[in-house]
C-alpha cells in the first residue's frame, strides 16, 4: 500500500477532536437508554426514566451517575475495541495518553488524566436496566435487561519510577459479555467523532439519537433522504428535557438541532416544524453523501 494511503488511513481511524474523518462506534442499546444526562451541572447518583420502547419500564442506572465524558469515554473504547481486531473476550489495552489524545487532542494534562479516570471508574461501577436490541431473522425487538455491567474488568497500571510520566500509565479493560455480544449481533451505529466531542447538553444528545437512527432515513426525492420524528412527551423524556411548558421543551429541541446543523455539515435540513395537531423534527441529508462508514459484520465460523 502506498505511503501516502496509509497515512490517509491511519489519519481517518485517528480518534482525535479535530479530525474531521474520524468516526466513533456506539452501541444503539447503550447510546439510546434515557439514563444519560447530558448537560447536567450536577450529575444525579441514580437515575430513572421511562423507557419509551417498552411500556412501563423505567430505565435505571444505580452506583454511579453517567454522564457526557463518560459517554465518549464508552464511545472510544467500543471503538478501540474495534480497532483491535473486536476480541472475544472483550479485552483490550490502552495508555491514558491515548485516551486524552482521543478526548482533549493533547496526551498531557493531570486534570484530563483525573476526569479519565473518574469516567472510567463510573463506567465500572454503574449498575443498569435497560431495553436491549435483539435482531432475529432480519427483525428488530426490543428486551428489558437488569443489572447489566458496561465494563466488567478494569485495572490501572502506574509506572513506579519517578521519571515517568502519567500518560504512560496502562489502562487494562474488559467489556461486559452482553456488550461483546451485542457489538457482535452488529447493533452498532457510527457517529463523527468531531460531531460528538465538539456537542454539549441536549444538542450532543439529539446527534446521539439521530446516528443511531441513520438507518431510518427514508428516500424522498432522488438526490435526498429524510428523517422525522413526532415530538412527544416519551421523547422529551427520553432526551432528558424537563421543562415545564410543551413550547421551551420543544424550543429545546429547536435550539439542539440548529447547534448539530452548524457541526454536521452532512445535513442539509434539520429543524422542528409543525404536522397537522403537533411538532416532528425534520432532519435531510444527501442520499450517499459522507455517509459515516460502519465495521464489517463479525465473520461467520463455518463448521469444518
Amino acid at each position: 500500500m502506498p505511503r501516502d494511503e496509509r497515512d490517509r488511513e491511519r489519519w481517518e481511524s485517528d480518534l482525535h477532536p479535530e479530525n474531521p474523518e474520524a468516526v466513533g462506534y456506539l452501541e444503539r442499546s447503550l447510546a439510546t437508554s434515557p439514563v444519560w444526562q447530558m448537560g447536567a451541572r450536577a450529575l444525579e447518583q441514580h437515575v430513572a426514566r421511562r423507557d419509551p420502547r417498552l411500556l412501563d419500564f423505567l430505565a435505571n442506572a444505580k452506583n454511579a451517575p453517567l454522564g457526557e465524558l463518560e459517554f465518549d469515554v464508552l464511545t472510544w473504547t467500543i471503538t478501540r475495541w474495534y480497532q483491535a481486531g473486536r476480541p472475544s473476550d472483550g479485552r483490550l489495552a490502552a495508555t491514558l495518553g491515548e485516551l486524552a489524545y482521543g478526548l482533549y487532542g493533547r496526551r498531557t494534562g493531570g486534570m484530563q488524566y483525573a476526569l479519565i479516570r473518574e469516567a472510567l471508574d463510573r463506567l465500572f461501577n454503574v449498575s443498569l436496566d435497560l431495553t436491549v436490541l435483539t435482531i432475529e431473522d432480519g427483525n428488530e425487538r426490543w428486551l428489558a435487561s437488569k443489572r447489566r455491567r458496561i465494563i466488567q474488568e478494569l485495572s490501572i497500571h502506574e509506572p513506579m519510577t519517578a521519571s515517568a510520566v502519567k500518560s504512560s500509565s496502562t489502562v487494562e479493560i474488559r467489556l461486559g459479555s452482553w456488550l461483546v455480544d451485542q457489538l457482535d449481533a452488529h447493533t452498532v451505529a457510527a457517529i463523527a467523532w468531531q460531531v460528538l466531542r465538539g456537542l454539549s447538553g441536549i444538542a450532543k444528545r439529539l446527534a446521539i439519537y439521530l446516528a443511531a437512527h441513520a438507518a431510518e432515513f427514508a428516500p424522498i426525492t432522488q438526490h435526498t433522504e429524510r428523517f422525522t420524528v413526532t415530538l412527544t412527551e416519551e421523547l422529551y423524556e427520553e432526551f432528558g428535557i424537563t421543562a415545564a411548558r410543551e413550547r421551551d421543551r420543544r424550543g429545546s429541541v429547536a435550539r439542539a438541532a440548529a447547534r448539530i446543523a452548524q457541526q454536521d455539515p452532512r445535513y442539509t435540513r434539520l429543524l422542528v416544524e409543525r404536522s397537522g395537531a403537533g411538532y416532528v423534527l425534520r432532519a435531510e441529508r444527501p442520499i450517499a453523501a459522507d455517509v459515516l462508514p460502519l465495521p464489517l459484520p463479525a465473520p461467520r465460523s463455518t463448521p469444518s
